[in-house]
């Protein structure tokens, strides 16, 4: 980092950023997923980048993540997470794949955990509303 920057970027982090006092899980679609989205409707024709994108859902702050909390995590909540991800595609919970354990969770999502959640937005002073274009 050049070091005009990073004397600027050591000045303004802590009061620019606001740290999120939790952790996260970045859940991503895997190919068995989109082969599953592809088969629900002939009509619909997507590609992976309408099928393959990631979801981040946020979990309790822990000061280290590391295997065996990760693996707590997706235990509690694989069926939420696999719930979230196949209702936003599909309502009809029959045409769902089943998901029976975390080793056939990973079988249609990749899962990374995230120790450090920081909200970049958190003190634009934007109104939502004015963001929203009806045209």
């Amino acid at each position: 980092m050049p070091e005009d920057l990073n004397e600027e970027f050591d000045d303004d982090f802590d009061d620019e950023f606001v740290y999120i006092d939790r952790c996260a899980l970045v859940v991503r679609p895997t190919w068995k997923f989109a082969e599953w989205v592809r088969g629900l409707d002939a009509q619909q024709q997507y590609g992976d980048e309408d099928i393959l994108i990631t979801t981040v859902y946020l979990v309790e702050f822990a000061d280290r993540l590391d295997a065996a909390a990760t693996a707590a995590w997706l235990e509690a909540y694989y069926v939420d997470i696999a719930v979230s991800e196949f209702s936003a595609w599909w309502e009809d919970e029959r045409d769902w794949p089943v998901v029976r354990g975390v080793n056939e969770f990973f079988q249609y999502f990749e899962c990374i955990p995230s120790e450090t959640v920081i909200d970049l937005a958190a003190d634009d002073e934007l109104d939502p509303e004015e963001d929203y274009d009806e045209n």
